[in-house]
């Protein structure tokens, strides 16, 4: 990626201290776009939902290596991002509701709509420091894979969601040799808007299963849920334009109190773990798992500052 110059170059909104390849994630969007029909015709014998979801995929991993390589308008990448959230609601989740309630299909085609745009730009906006996104990525998919196995008999679309979660876990684990603390290549807005996409149409998907798994993918995505929401709302309140890169993350606020990239993403991984066995633990007793969970992520970010 350096020979044509997407790098990612030291500056004083950047927690790297050397130029750095981004844009790793195209291989995940290959090997992404190359297996999932591959598989699916091979289990199934026909390319339905693999189809659909590289239809409306194609269009945000374009879009955002672009903006890898030439910096495209904030706006245009919205309207992409809007667009293929709401198709990937239509298409892949509903008739089944995301909230299980009394709420119109309308109104869940909304709120699920705004809620999958929003958590992959968060995705985007926390991919700060080497190894986080890839990490978070295992950890995602590794829920999405026991809650499937689990309670496969109630969720919609369960074998698809198995085939995206095990492709995800297989490229993270391989990427994150590269992406480790010292990063030899980040993965970009093309391999984090991606991981983002993806993972959350699976949990949404799984999400609108029952309140319980609902319950689980919010347990399980926590920690991103939080630093991202609340930087997100710090900034607003202080009238920032918020997709303007900066240092105001939890994680990043660590970095700069001296502590290593590694050191952060192992305390996050820490805590990842526990919200794994509180989101598996939310089928059976979920107020108690949402609070235990609540409180695990507040003593990370706590320790951040």
């Amino acid at each position: 990626m350096s020979k044509f110059n997407i790098v990612d170059k030291p500056s004083d909104r950047r927690v790297h201290s050397k130029t750095t390849p981004r844009g790793g994630g195209l291989a995940l969007v290959i090997i992404f776009c190359l297996l999932l029909p591959t598989f699916e015709y091979v289990c199934l014998g026909e390319l339905y939902n693999s189809r659909k979801i590289i239809l409306i995929f194609a269009p945000i991993a374009l879009i955002s290596f672009l903006d890898d390589i030439v910096e495209v308008s904030v706006l245009f990448r919205l309207l992409i991002h809007t667009i293929c959230s709401v198709l990937a609601v239509m298409w892949l989740i509903h008739p089944h509701k995301i909230l299980h309630s009394e709420l119109s299909l309308h109104v869940d085609l909304i709120i699920g709509s705004f809620a999958l745009l929003t958590f992959l730009n968060v995705y985007n906006f926390l991919d700060g420091i080497d190894g986080i996104t890839v990490s978070e990525s295992i950890h995602l998919s590794l829920v999405i894979l026991i809650l499937c196995f689990i309670k496969y008999d109630i969720i919609p679309n369960v074998w698809t969601i198995i085939t995206v979660a095990s492709i995800i876990l297989g490229w993270s684990c391989g990427f994150i040799l590269f992406n480790w603390q010292p990063a030899s290549i980040f993965i970009g807005d093309v391999g984090s808007i991606s991981l983002g996409f993806i993972l959350g149409i699976c949990l949404l998907t799984v999400a609108s299963g029952s309140d319980r798994l609902f319950a689980g993918c919010v347990i399980s995505s926590l920690y991103y849920i939080a630093d991202g929401g609340l930087t997100l709302l710090i900034r607003l309140v202080k009238r920032e334009k918020i997709w303007q890169p900066h240092l105001q993350h939890f994680f990043q606020k660590a970095v700069k109190k001296g502590l290593s990239h590694k050191v952060v993403v192992l305390r996050i991984i820490k805590c990842n773990f526990i919200l794994m066995l509180l989101s598996i633990g939310s089928l059976f007793y979920p107020v108690i798992c949402i609070i235990l969970g609540i409180l695990t992520v507040g003593v990370t970010l706590i320790r951040s500052v």
